[in-house]
């Protein structure tokens, strides 16, 4: 088991606890603001924290997944972190001293905290797009990649854009390469011909 697998396990374990701790304040709070229920019958103190902690939960997991680039990775902080921020303010809101204020906001900024450095560590330890030894980056391949925005693009992406450009490169050389104007076929003389020729 690699040590990104193993952070990424204690991160959700940690995550884990601060959401079930949140939701019971947060549903505590709501409960004292006297909301309506919802649809009539469910009582909205027990749906609405269920909001908080889902945009929690979908931005880790954009956060952790390998697939998504890296400005969509960074994006992901901005719910992470207003899903952090409402659940440290129904902690503290309910907090009855000192202690519980310090646990509030610990146990939400544990999992962000943890989170980040998950993403370095992961960032740190993947194997980076190696180009071919065999073979250089061309000048006109480096600026291509910066038109098509090659920093924000994931590993796999990379992979498969240069793999398209490289075949769309070969395919219109092989297209204007010279080639041969090649012969007629040659026949044999006829036994006239060869009468005419002896002459």
């Amino acid at each position: 088991m690699s040590k990104v697998t193993i952070a990424k396990g204690v991160a959700w374990i940690v995550a884990f606890i601060a959401a079930v701790s949140s939701y019971g304040h947060q549903v505590h709070l709501l409960a004292l603001a006297d909301l309506d229920p919802l649809f009539g019958v469910i009582p909205s103190e027990w749906i609405t924290p269920v909001t908080v902690d889902s945009l929690a939960i979908i931005a880790l997991m954009i956060r952790m997944s390998p697939e998504v680039t890296n400005r969509t990775r960074t994006l992901a902080l901005i719910p992470l972190g207003l899903a952090g921020s409402l659940s440290i303010a129904a902690n503290v809101a309910m907090a009855r001293n000192v202690v519980q204020v310090i646990v509030g906001i610990w146990t939400v900024g544990a999992y962000i905290v943890a989170e980040i450095f998950v993403g370095m560590l992961e960032r740190k330890t993947a194997t980076p797009v190696a180009e071919p030894k065999t073979r250089k980056v061309s000048e006109a391949e480096r600026n291509a990649r910066r038109r098509a925005g090659w920093a924000e693009m994931s590993p796999s992406e990379k992979r498969t854009w240069t793999t398209n450009y490289r075949a769309r490169v070969a395919r219109r050389t092989e297209a204007t390469a010279p080639t041969s104007p090649g012969y007629a076929p040659v026949s044999a003389p006829s036994s006239d011909e060869l009468e005419q020729a002896v002459r």
